[in-house]
């Protein structure tokens, strides 16, 4: 297992490793340039349920695209520690990882059955409204979609390029 636990990182290179769960991973592209990829992003959890969130930019993406899976347990070593976006994060944390082409990357083959599988910080459907242009924080929340509009087109302000909207209405089970 890894050296060290994600709450026990600090801002700066770290030679230490972690091992972790690579629970996310999505690619992130220009909206203008469809095929320009601006980064790939993960969400990686340790063994005790921490959780932090990685960014990979584009010339390392090849790389790791072929050697990490979602849901795959990995000892990460050679990263970047520093302080995280202040818009869109995936998970409560301060800090995030950025994964280099130095980043060393070996995989877990005996998982321990405890190891998390995924981390969410689920929003109750009530509190939705106050989530509304909030973006410090990507929203997860569980509920039955009732309903999706088509897609509109708007200009938010400030901006010079349309933006495409879809609303999907959900409602609680309960």
């Amino acid at each position: 297992m890894g050296d060290v636990l994600i709450p026990s990182l600090m801002t700066g290179d770290c030679n230490d490793s972690i091992c972790v769960r690579a629970s996310r991973f999505w690619e992130f592209y220009d909206l203008n340039e469809e095929t320009k990829l601006l980064h790939a992003d993960l969400v990686l959890i340790d063994e005790e349920g921490n959780s932090i969130h990685a960014q990979i930019y584009p010339n390392a993406f090849q790389r790791f695209k072929t050697l990490i899976k979602e849901g795959n347990v990995y000892n990460l070593a050679c990263f970047r520690v520093r302080k995280s976006n202040d818009r869109y994060k995936p998970v409560t944390n301060e800090s995030m990882i950025t994964l280099s082409t130095w980043t060393t990357v070996e995989e877990v083959v005996e998982i321990p059955p405890a190891f998390p599988m995924f981390t969410y910080s689920l929003t109750p459907i009530e509190q939705l409204p106050s989530r509304v242009d909030y973006p410090e924080y990507f929203t997860d929340v569980i509920g039955i979609v009732t309903t999706i509009s088509n897609i509109m087109s708007l200009r938010a302000r400030g901006r010079q390029n349309d933006s495409l909207k879809r609303v999907v209405t959900i409602c609680n089970e309960r």
